[in-house]
């Protein structure tokens, strides 16, 4: 009677053999990582701000609901055509919000409210593309029946350009933070294996504005309300991760 063939007798003692060395031999990594230089920067850049944007509101009272919302369609009528002959184009008007809400007299001895009126209110929003001519814009819209100005806001149209002007100097100062940090420990910068800003990338760059100043005027004065824009900083943040070369 023949027993197994040859080749199969081989294979199972290569195989059991195999399986003893790998138990007797330390496990050896196939690659150490290695080590790294992280550093972050941040940055900040100044710009003038060339853009505003303000809310002008309109609150109008009426024995009826159609009377207050008549008289407040009619004054908010007029200042958006004085907007307009100021040259502030359709795009750059948007309203916010427009309500008429009854008013209420509350019995002293208790009871039931009765309405005793209405008040209408319209709110819209104007983006003034020449800060020079804010103060004159407010002052028209005060004199057509602007009752509130509100929601004061800054802002530049070289934003864009001055967030990539700040990372590219975040970016170099971390360079040069990462070699300092290199030299000291007795190497070099290797490669660059990651760099990110603005954590993740997601957010964007914090818009730093001032305090809008705004100061009415009476009506009996000459000049137009005084606006002061301040300045903008732009604000950015990177973190970078080099390998470190020893020397």
């Amino acid at each position: 009677m023949s027993g197994p063939p040859k080749p199969i007798r081989v294979l199972l003692v290569l195989a059991l053999a195999a399986q003893s060395a790998a138990a007797q031999s330390p496990l050896v990594p196939s690659s150490a990582t290695p080590p790294r230089i992280v550093t972050s920067a941040v940055e900040e850049v100044e710009i003038a701000p060339d853009r505003a944007v303000v809310t002008f509101s309109v609150q109008t009272r009426g024995r009826t609901a159609a009377v207050a919302g008549q008289e407040n369609a009619r004054l908010q009528a007029a200042i958006l055509d004085t907007l307009r002959r100021a040259g502030i184009a359709s795009v750059q008007l948007k309203t916010q919000g427009v309500s008429i809400n009854p008013e209420y007299e509350y019995p002293r001895d208790g009871g039931r409210p009765t309405v005793v009126g209405y008040q209408a209110q319209n709110t819209i929003q104007v983006e003034v593309r020449q800060i020079a001519t804010l103060g004159t814009i407010i002052d028209a819209a005060l004199a057509r029946g602007a009752t509130n100005v509100g929601g004061l806001r800054f802002f530049a149209s070289s934003t864009e350009a001055a967030t990539r002007e700040a990372l590219r100097k975040a970016v170099i100062r971390a360079r040069a933070d990462a070699d300092a940090i290199a030299e000291a420990a007795g190497g070099r910068v290797g490669a660059l294996q990651e760099i990110v800003s603005n954590p993740g990338g997601a957010a964007p760059p914090y818009v730093e504005g001032p305090q809008p100043m705004l100061a009415m005027r009476a009506a009996a004065d000459a000049a137009p309300t005084p606006i002061e824009s301040g300045v903008l900083k732009i604000i950015v943040s990177v973190e970078a991760r080099f390998t470190f070369v020893p020397r």
